[in-house]
């Protein structure tokens, strides 16, 4: 039998080597395999805007992801956050309450802690909007300390986008109401640092107001 050369032997070994490799899994029910924190983060960034593809901001103009990638920006530059699933969340926080998107989607893409945050930040669209608004309040208040520093960066981008807006005071009494619920809960220094710098944008709008409308006009509803 003739005799195969180094060569020949070396590229039959690594054939065969390749045939016993187990092939590549998608993972349980056909979902995708884990991702390393970072290509979390991506996807989710390329989800949001299909998701929220041409929905826009109040201003009719502005597309509605800028808002979801400001916040996730608040997060990680204004707060320090670094931590995934809390930006993953914040990409993804207004996807159930605003596109088709359902609970199962977010979890099987992005895992159920992701999906539980993003279902916290959610609005219960069912229900009278008081009903709706005192349900969601109640909720945030019972919220793991990640989903309070989520909804705290979505306030302070929304009093940044809303200076000079009808909106903006409805906004700085819902970041006051729950800038005092939170105080006493945050027990991280990210819960802190995110509570202290949203307090002191708060101020400088509220500054802002008294000199655009005087002292009294009182700030009502919710955001």
């Amino acid at each position: 039998m003739r005799k195969l050369s180094v060569a020949a032997r070396a590229r039959k070994k690594a054939a065969l080597d390749k045939k016993k490799q187990p092939a590549s899994k998608k993972g349980k029910a056909g979902t995708l395999p884990p991702l390393n924190p970072v290509q979390a983060v991506l996807r989710a960034a390329s989800f949001a805007a299909r998701k929220h593809h041409g929905q826009t901001r109040a201003d009719n103009q502005t597309p509605y992801f800028s808002h979801v990638a400001r916040v996730t920006l608040i997060l990680s530059h204004v707060f320090g956050c670094d931590d995934e699933e809390i930006l993953t969340a914040a990409l993804l926080h207004d996807t159930i309450e605003d596109t088709s998107t359902d609970y199962d989607e977010v979890a099987e893409l992005f895992g159920e802690r992701v999906a539980d945050y993003v279902v916290t930040l959610t609005k219960n669209g069912m229900l009278p909007k008081q009903e709706r608004e005192e349900e969601y309040a109640e909720r945030l208040a019972g919220a793991p300390e990640a989903v309070k520093i989520a909804k705290m960066a979505d306030l302070y981008d929304n009093l940044s986008d809303r200076v000079h807006s009808p909106k903006l005071r409805k906004t700085a009494a819902t970041a006051e109401k729950l800038l005092a619920m939170f105080d006493e809960t945050l027990q991280s220094r990210l819960g802190r640092s995110a509570h202290a710098k949203l307090s002191v944008l708060l101020e400088e709008v509220k500054a802002l107001q008294l000199v655009e409308t005087g002292p009294g006009d009182p700030a009502v509803g919710h955001d």
